[in-house]
């Protein structure tokens, strides 16, 4: 279980790293090489994530105090829009800086649909 939960925050990190990225290319702008790159990651690592939550939940309904609040908590709502933005993001390449400040604030504004980002941290929390 140990090594499970140290999959499971590794993935959580690099999401949160991720959507404070996002909250820089917004701010600073950014390549679209970057914004490709981190919106990627971002979907690669969600996809991870969910089954090792899903296993968490399935293997230690009572080994772990309050997993049934985790398990309400735990939504990934972000990950279909996520895959919507990386197709359009595709068909707008060569776009200036200011075009790709607005898709971080874009993915920024869905990433925490739901309060997702806000879940995240705190599953974290707990799980540390």
């Amino acid at each position: 279980m140990k090594l499970l939960v140290e999959k499971i925050l590794s993935n959580i990190n690099r999401i949160l790293t991720g959507y404070e990225k996002l909250h820089h290319y917004e701010e600073h702008g950014c390549t679209y090489a970057e914004i490709k790159k981190e919106l990627v990651q971002l979907k690669n690592t969600s996809e991870e994530l969910t089954p090792l939550m899903k296993s968490l939940f399935k293997d230690n309904p009572t080994r772990i105090q309050g997993i049934t609040t985790l398990s309400n908590i735990f939504k990934v709502t972000f990950l279909p829009t996520l895959k919507v933005h990386l197709l359009y993001l595709k068909q707008t390449e060569g776009l200036n800086d200011s075009h790709l400040k607005i898709q971080a604030r874009l993915a920024i504004t869905y990433l925490n649909v739901d309060g997702c980002i806000d879940n995240l941290r705190i599953i974290r929390s707990y799980l540390k």
